[in-house]
This record gives structure tokens, C-alpha cells and sequence, in this order.
């Protein structure tokens, strides 16, 4: 656990923190991976609320040799 230090107001209320700054650059390191997963795992569930829809629907989808195709 990284030394924090704590900034307080004039009433004494800590109103800030101080870490050092190779901690805060993992920190953001950490949080770009997550918001990457996120995105990822959004567009997985997304593609599969498609896939859902569509069967119930009876539409033809494209097959995953032709999307891989495309890109």
C-alpha cells in the first residue's frame, strides 16, 4: 500500500490525498485497461443481444467467415 498523504481544510476535514506518482501512474495504467475490457465485454454483449434478437425474429445473419473477412 503506497504512503498516503492527506491534505485537510482550516476545520481540520481532509478534503484531499496525495500519492506518489509512480502509484497514480499505475492507477491509470490499471483504470485504461479496465475501460478497454469494458468496451470490449459491451460489444460482446451487444453482439449477442443481436444474435438473440435476430433468431427470434427468423433473420439471416452473417456468418462469422464472412465478417472476418471484412475486416
Amino acid at each position: 500500500m503506497p504512503k498516503l498523504n492527506y491534505i485537510t481544510n482550516a476545520k481540520g476535514k481532509q478534503v484531499a490525498v496525495q500519492i506518489p506518482i509512480e502509484n497514480w501512474l499505475l492507477l491509470q495504467k490499471e483504470y485504461e485497461n479496465m475501460k478497454r475490457e469494458i468496451e470490449i465485454l459491451t460489444g460482446i454483449k451487444d453482439a449477442l443481444e443481436e444474435v438473440h434478437g435476430a433468431k427470434k425474429e427468423n433473420k439471416k445473419l452473417q456468418s462469422l467467415t464472412a465478417f472476418l473477412h471484412e475486416c
